[in-house]
């Protein structure tokens, strides 16, 4: 009997992007999903960064996010993230501004374009406040004036999708793609597909892009890069941070930068040393 492979679900940032990458449906549906609009709205969305399919993904170039242009009105950059990481707020920041200061030299400020950065996490950001859908913008602390609406940062949090389910007010195709995201086995996701014509398609792509081992062997990557990225993380920050350990700092330091692509004086921030 021949081994059964083992299942890649959404929440595999390379099966993720890969995903979005070659089904352009699915991409309008979710986009117009957690963007709250009608999909009818959608006219144009371009994908800023694809990936090469089954090429090896270096460490410097992991970050997996899905960055486009909506229109050409908006830019949106959705990103996926599995394991709990401390400084994701500081990171959804440093993202959204770098996106946002897209100028080039001598343009007029008003060519700048809304910038929303989305989250979709499997852990609880902000634990005495967790909520499924938060939306976070500039705005006045008194009366909550908006200050513009050219910054604006999305999280879904998936571990609150159980108490989303009891409540009648939650928006039910952000609760499907929840749940497509949770989905651990192909049975399930096929279960929760069947009848929706873009999901369908969706697990098609899937089954499409299992296909080829290479793609397979990026998939299997990318959670070994990440278990081994969070363990390193974790066993620097108590070594490195917490006994002053100045080899383990360093490499601690050097991770973080070539995961998150930031400089140094970034990375000590971010890290508080």
């Amino acid at each position: 009997m021949a081994e059964k492979r083992k299942f890649y679900g959404m929440r595999n940032d390379y099966m993720f992007h890969a995903v979005l990458q070659k089904n352009e449906e699915v991409l309008r549906n979710l986009l117009a999903t957690l963007l709250e609009m009608d999909e009818a709205d959608i006219v144009d969305c371009h994908l800023e960064n694809p990936i090469e399919l089954g090429k090896e993904i270096e460490g410097k170039e992991c970050i997996l996010d899905v960055k486009l242009t909506l229109n050409n009105a908006k830019i949106i950059n959705i990103e996926l993230q599995v394991y709990k990481q401390t400084y994701w707020v500081e990171r959804s920041l440093l993202y959204w501004a770098r996106a946002f200061d897209s100028l080039k030299s001598g343009e007029d400020y008003s060519k700048l374009l809304p910038m929303y950065h989305i989250g979709i996490l499997d852990f609880t950001l902000f634990e005495e406040h967790p909520k499924f859908m938060g939306k976070y913008q500039l705005m006045d602390v008194e009366d909550q004036f908006l200050y513009s609406d050219k910054l604006c940062i999305k999280v879904l949090d998936l571990t609150q999708l159980e108490k989303a389910q009891k409540r009648s007010n939650v928006n039910k195709k952000l609760l499907k793609w929840a749940s497509i995201f949770k989905a651990e086995t192909l049975e399930e996701l096929e279960q929760l597909a069947n009848g929706e014509e873009v999901f369908e398609k969706m697990v098609v792509t899937m089954k499409k892009l299992s296909e080829d081992e290479k793609i397979r062997m990026q998939c299997e990557a990318r959670e070994d890069y990440e278990r081994c990225l969070l363990s390193e993380y974790s066993a620097g920050k108590r070594e490195g941070i917490e006994q002053g350990t100045e080899t383990t700092q360093k490499k601690l330091l050097h991770n973080l930068m070539e995961s998150q692509k930031i400089t140094e004086d970034e990375a000590r921030k971010m890290l508080g040393i």
